[in-house]
């Protein structure tokens, strides 16, 4: 992990400092509110955001594949990535970011997540494929 990275970093204060946790499932989860100087209109996480958040979650579970597989973490990268808005995303409460593997076709790794609400409706959904580099 970069210790400055701007979704993850535990180094960069202006960063989002997202955590994670690995269900028994094999998903991954991060919870996190989104302060309002993260908002794109009063109220609602900017898009970017939004897509910043599911792209770091989606990483996290492709993370875990480059461990299991390789032995080690190696370099990875977002080859596609593809967004559906459902709703408004509420800055200043909790949300939840949920990712899961969807395909293994090595080095490639298909995964799908989504933000979700306390109440579990889901707000933006994503579809992504990395590649785990240097194999």
């Amino acid at each position: 992990m970069y210790n400055t990275c701007f979704g993850c970093g535990e180094d960069n204060p202006s960063g989002l400092q997202m955590k994670r946790e690995y269900e028994v499932d094999g998903s991954v989860v991060s919870r996190i509110a989104i302060e309002e100087k993260y908002a794109g209109d009063k109220g609602v996480v900017h898009g970017g955001i939004q897509a910043t958040l599911l792209d770091e979650v989606l990483g996290f579970a492709v993370r875990k594949v480059s461990e299991d597989n390789y032995g080690e973490l190696k370099p990875i990268v977002t080859a596609t990535f593809q967004l559906k808005y459902k709703a408004p995303c509420p800055t200043q409460t909790e949300l939840v970011i949920r990712s899961r593997i969807t395909k293994l076709e090595l080095p490639s790794v298909f995964v799908e997540g989504e933000i979700c609400n306390a109440a579990g409706d889901v707000l933006t959904r994503a579809e992504a494929r990395w590649r785990i580099m240097g194999v």
